[in-house]
């Protein structure tokens, strides 16, 4: 089975503000964008119309899996991390000792009123563990963080690392593709 992850595209928010589970909406660039998307899913031999294709709840998901014009099912447990009492503030309102107690200890921190990264990779397991039985091709409309969490679940690559290497790569409207097996998971592309 092959495990497409869609990006969401850009956002009508400022840089460098932490946003997470906010309903935030898309940017005025929606429309170009989604045309660009299109085309690479296109180019990249998929067809939505015939894989399963599931959404996070979150708009700026919600509004790309429409625009896709095919079926869509919806899945809270592929939302963002919650960011708790650090959901639409700038980054550099948030204490520098948290931010450092939160990357000294990435999987363990549990932000203010939000959820750890482990918290997060189990909500995002229960996930995986329920498409893995179908054994169908998905494309997954999702958020950088959660696909980073998934690729490191599937691939056993530990979360901080992963979030190293392919963070930058997961860029907004990208696709990523792993090809699942009973025997290996290889990842295809990072960031297309």
């Amino acid at each position: 089975m092959k495990i497409y992850f869609l990006r969401h595209t850009t956002l009508d928010i400022e840089d460098n503000i932490f946003y997470g589970q906010t309903d935030v909406d898309v940017s005025s660039n929606f429309i170009n964008e989604v045309s660009i998307i299109k085309k690479k899913i296109y180019e990249n031999g998929i067809n939505p119309k015939k894989i399963l294709v599931i959404s996070s709840p979150l708009k700026r998901c919600v509004k790309l899996a429409t625009a896709l014009q095919v079926p869509f099912t919806i899945d809270s447990r592929i939302k963002e991390l919650d960011l708790g009492e650090w959901e639409m503030k700038l980054m550099s309102t948030i204490p520098e000792v948290e931010i450092k107690k939160w990357e000294e200890n990435l999987m363990e921190y549990k932000i203010p009123n939000g959820e750890s990264n482990r918290d997060f990779l189990k909500r995002l397991n229960e996930f995986l563990k329920d498409i893995l039985k179908s054994e169908q091709d998905v494309l997954l409309v999702a958020h950088a963080g959660s696909i980073n969490g998934m690729i490191s679940i599937l691939t056993k690559e530990p979360f901080d690392k992963l979030v190293e290497n392919y963070w930058e790569k997961i860029k907004h409207g990208s696709l990523t593709s792993i090809q699942v097996n009973k025997k290996k998971v290889k990842i295809e592309y990072i960031g297309k």
